[in-house]
């Protein structure tokens, strides 16, 4: 009788235990998803790949070189190489420099009128560029004169060109210096071989805190031409010719030109 009772409450704890796990497994089954769940979200991934496909057409990577027209916080309106107005975004990601620039260097710092070069994102609908870089572009100029001073203190000479227009030349470090002659040719020359009333062209950079200094980086001398006649300037007394010239008859005797 014992055995009978055990066999019996052994099988109803077992079909119990059975029918519990069945139903705790049936409980977390994921549902199947429908052919119309399936299609939706097929095409929900489809417009959001045609839509990112799109934005990239419509975006590309361009630069543009031009000269500053206006400029705010946000936007720096260029007039480019072929005289066309373009505006530039610029954000907290914008990245400015100038190479005349000692320290840091912002939207804040460029100017009208100043040459600037700009690499960004260019929107074809809005023809407008997100600057990613902006580079101020300082080009070399040229002066073409006669030395009218020297400041042999500050190492400095005064240019003053045909239009009457004076330069004060800054001789640096880097600067090169050459002189030419006909017989001679080219050679290097310095700072103390400059000679007041002497032809000169000067290629530099004007410096920024001072638009009439320019910042020497070549210097050619012309020792044997002569200044442009508009640009008046009076040698020196120890470079003047003394006296007159009076031809010698080469015997020591000097010729007096006869006088009616």
């Amino acid at each position: 009788m014992k055995k009978l009772l055990f066999l019996f409450a052994f099988s109803f704890i077992t079909a119990l235990t059975v029918g519990q796990t069945y139903a705790v497994v049936k409980s977390t089954d994921t549902p199947t998803p429908t052919p119309n769940n399936l299609e939706q979200q097929v095409s929900n991934l489809k417009d959001k790949i045609a839509s990112r496909v799109a934005q990239l057409n419509l975006v590309d990577k361009r630069g543009i070189i031009g000269t500053v027209t206006d400029v705010t916080q946000t936007q720096i309106t260029l007039s480019d190489l072929n005289g066309n107005i373009r505006f530039v975004d610029v954000d907290e990601l914008t990245k400015f420099s100038s190479p005349t620039a000692k320290s840091n260097f912002g939207i804040s710092d460029i100017t009208k009128g100043s040459q600037v070069g700009v690499i960004g994102l260019y929107n074809k609908e809005s023809r407008r560029i997100l600057a990613r870089f902006v580079d101020v572009q300082v080009n070399p100029v040229l002066i073409s004169g006669a030395i009218s001073d020297i400041d042999k203190t500050n190492y400095n000479l005064t240019v003053m060109t045909p239009d009457k227009k004076t330069y004060t030349i800054s001789i640096e470090n880097i600067t090169k210096t050459v002189s030419y002659t006909k017989d001679g040719g080219v050679v290097k020359s310095g700072f103390s071989k400059n000679q007041v009333a002497e032809r000169i062209v000067v290629e530099g950079f004007v410096d920024i805190k001072n638009a009439n200094t320019i910042i020497a980086s070549r210097i050619i001398l012309f020792p044997d031409l002569t200044i442009n006649p508009a640009i008046l300037i009076t040698k020196p007394a120890d470079l003047q010719l003394q006296g007159t010239i009076v031809p010698s008859t080469g015997s020591g005797r000097k010729l007096t030109p006869l006088v009616k």
